[in-house]
């Protein structure tokens, strides 16, 4: 789809959760979004729908944030959204997947008023007034919708039209049963303080693959990245004051792909309770685990390789040998 196609609407879908105008979004324009959806939709009684519509946008500003928010100052410009949809970042991040479909499902449920599990087309011309997009959207009208002609619109029929509901760039991974095998990955960036000057120098060697993804940093280490690197990453606390705990619970969620801890074996933590829990958590949901240079490098390449049109920068051996080198083994 050429930018020509998605820009007008792109920008249309900003200016929609934009209700005070100011060219910025945060929390508090995707929770005013979902009250603005809420009265169009839904009957003041209708707690259950009400509540549904304002969790799943306050869920859906946090996908949005961990994606298009590069600058990690709470807001989204304009320029940031159509940035990030430029990209195809939300289309290929199964998070913001998993936010949209629970997003849509909301959305079906409210405009379903008689509950039979599809939307008819008086209860389908309410979605115009909800959301503030065009009436005269040719996409959005509902016998395009109705893909089938059966004077019905089903789920399945709304995902496939969500495109222009949504800042997405191509609809198709939204309508199929799995996300896309490539794609962003979060990725939790974490180094003792004896390794974080090697940390460093391991990110700004591998900034252009790392840029492509979503970035957690614990304490200093994160500061450090984003003020020398420029790369935006989502902070944490600091490791002995809970950071490593924090990460653990990204873990535990699904949004931590990859742990790279570059670990010092040879010094004494008083947090180092919170460093194995980290580590077996880690291991049990199975997500790879780099402690040194060189197995990062072997973990950001096929990471890498997954996603169409990236090709990991290849290292060279005499720098992999000096890596391994370098690194002192983790005692079992």
């Amino acid at each position: 789809m050429t930018s020509e196609a998605w820009l007008p609407r792109i920008t249309a879908i900003f200016r929609s959760y934009d209700l005070d105008g100011d060219g910025q979004l945060g929390r508090d324009d995707l929770i005013a979004y979902a009250g603005r959806i809420a009265e169009n939709l839904t009957d003041p009684g209708d707690t259950r729908r009400r509540a549904a519509l304002y969790d799943v946008y306050a869920e859906l500003w946090t996908q949005l944030a961990a994606v298009s928010d590069t600058d990690r100052g709470g807001r989204i410009s304009e320029q940031e959204f159509v940035a990030a949809t430029a990209r195809g970042a939300f289309d290929a991040d199964p998070h913001f997947r998993d936010s949209t479909l629970r997003a849509l499902d909301c959305l079906a449920d409210a405009l379903d008023r008689d509950g039979d599990g599809t939307i008819d087309p008086a209860e389908y011309e309410r979605i115009f007034g909800a959301t503030g997009l065009d009436r005269d959207t040719s996409a959005l009208a509902f016998e395009t919708v109705d893909a089938d002609g059966d004077g019905r619109i089903t789920r399945a029929e709304l995902r496939a039209a969500a495109v222009h509901l949504y800042p997405l760039a191509d609809p198709a991974w939204l309508t199929g049963d799995t996300a896309p095998a490539g794609g962003p990955r979060g990725i939790a960036l974490v180094a003792h303080d004896t390794r974080k000057a090697d940390l460093l120098a391991w990110t700004e060697r591998r900034a252009a693959e790392l840029g492509r993804h979503r970035l957690y940093g614990t304490g200093t280490t994160g500061t450090l990245i984003n003020r020398k690197l420029g790369l935006p990453v989502i902070p944490l606390r600091s490791g002995p004051l809970g950071g490593d705990q924090q990460i653990g619970a990204l873990v535990t969620s699904g949004d931590i792909d990859l742990l790279i801890f570059f670990y010092d074996p040879l010094s004494a933590h008083p947090h180092g309770d919170d460093v194995r829990a980290l580590i077996r958590l880690a291991a049990l949901a199975n997500i790879p685990i780099a402690l040194n240079a060189a197995t990062a490098d072997a973990l950001i390449a096929s990471v890498g390789a997954q996603i169409p049109g990236q090709s990991a920068a290849p290292v060279p051996a005499s720098q992999a040998s000096s890596d391994v080198s370098s690194e002192a083994s983790v005692p079992a």
